[in-house]
């Protein structure tokens, strides 16, 4: 590799080239945010002369909100705490050392920014630029007093507000919101990592203000699935299902279904026609809550010697407690196309189908089954 080639690697571009649809959101949403908050400004001047201007890193802030929303550096409170804080501590730099040269006011007043903002977690690279901005334009800014803080806080707070309403407009997420616990147990489970290890990751890597443990937590898992996903794209669904098909009509009698789940163990049947298609599903759960919500005056009898009591054959067939099929594939679909639906969905089976026919059925267990034949 020639030095011109590995200095193109390490100071090159280090992004993807991102998508025109992505290329036009950002820019839109910038645009719009700034423009919004131009015409408040004017709008506010009417009534209310010189109280709300723009200031230039209220730019920066508008790339962070909309390119990058999912930044930590982008949220809302960073957004308006950073710039306030900024502006705040540097103003009072400005009072308490009048005497010092602008250069160790800069410096003095960007560095304490940042730790200010670090210790109130409100980490916003525009809250840098606002330290400097008050610095370099002390003769406009210091005689503003308090007042400085109202153009900062109210317009910084009126880009995130576009921001939430423009990204949730657009289908993107914005706002971090912690997931229930329920969820992070799940998502520990299902990576063999606690909240505190991705932590430590982020903190290794030095990512902590550019991904949360949930984000780091979505993506490890994302890549999983996108790795299983491409190790199964070669298997088709007649490769893993089962042939053997355990079935039932919609006339079958409640007590022939009830024997059928007894003597399988199995927690659904699927329901075919005489041509083998399928119309519906019958689920032992549904059964059971049948059973007992139309005998519960006979509590003490067991209930599958209620169901075989003499002449129930006549009574309520397979029809009245079946539900919609819930999921159905051809028998040629790829597996890896299914791990979301397996991964998002309650599934008893997966019916697979030749044509209209039911031909088998796909259950977690071949599915586990076959991810275990995979690996070396």
């Amino acid at each position: 590799m020639s030095v011109m080639q590995t200095l193109r690697q390490r100071l090159g571009p280090v992004t993807t080239r991102p998508s025109w649809r992505e290329l036009l959101r950002s820019g839109l949403g910038a645009g719009l945010g700034l423009a919004l908050a131009g015409m408040l400004v004017g709008l506010v001047d009417t009534f209310f002369p010189r109280t709300l201007f723009l200031f230039a890193p209220l730019g920066a802030t508008a790339v962070l909100v909309f390119a990058v929303p999912s930044s930590p550096l982008a949220q809302p409170w960073n957004c308006v705490v950073g710039n306030t804080v900024s502006a705040l501590y540097t103003l009072l730099l400005l009072w308490a050392f009048p005497s010092l040269s602008q250069t160790a006011l800069a410096a003095l007043a960007v560095a304490g920014a940042i730790a200010l903002m670090l210790l109130l977690r409100a980490l916003h690279p525009p809250g840098g630029a606002v330290a400097l901005l008050t610095v370099l334009a002390a003769a406009q800014m210091v005689p503003l007093g308090w007042h400085l803080l109202i153009p900062m806080a109210v317009l910084s707070g009126v880009l995130a507000a576009v921001g939430v309403l423009y990204h949730r407009a657009c289908g993107r997420p914005y706002l971090h919101q912690p997931p229930p616990p329920a969820a992070v147990q799940r998502q520990a489970a299902g990576l063999a990592l606690s909240e505190q290890d991705l932590q430590q990751l982020l903190q290794r890597f030095d990512q902590s203000y550019n991904l949360t443990p949930d984000d780091l937590g979505e993506l490890l898992a994302a890549a999983e699935e996108q790795a299983i996903k491409r190790r199964l794209a070669a298997v088709s669904c007649s490769e893993v299902m089962s042939p053997r098909l355990l079935t039932i009509g919609p006339q079958t009698p409640l007590e022939e279904v009830a024997d059928l789940f007894h003597r399988h163990l199995v927690k659904s049947l699927p329901v075919v026609d005489e041509q083998q298609q399928l119309i519906g599903r019958v689920l032992r759960a549904d059964l059971f809550d049948w059973l007992w919500q139309g005998h519960r005056a006979s509590q003490q009898q067991n209930l599958w010697q209620r169901l075989r009591r003499p002449g129930y054959s006549t009574g309520p067939v397979a029809l009245s407690l079946m539900r919609e099929p819930e999921l159905c594939v051809q028998e040629s679909t790829p597996m890896g196309d299914l791990l979301h639906e397996l991964a998002s969905h309650t599934v008893q089976f997966i019916a697979v189908l030749r044509g209209n026919r039911l031909v088998g059925v796909i259950t977690r267990s071949d599915v586990i089954r076959t991810l275990l034949s995979l690996n070396p």
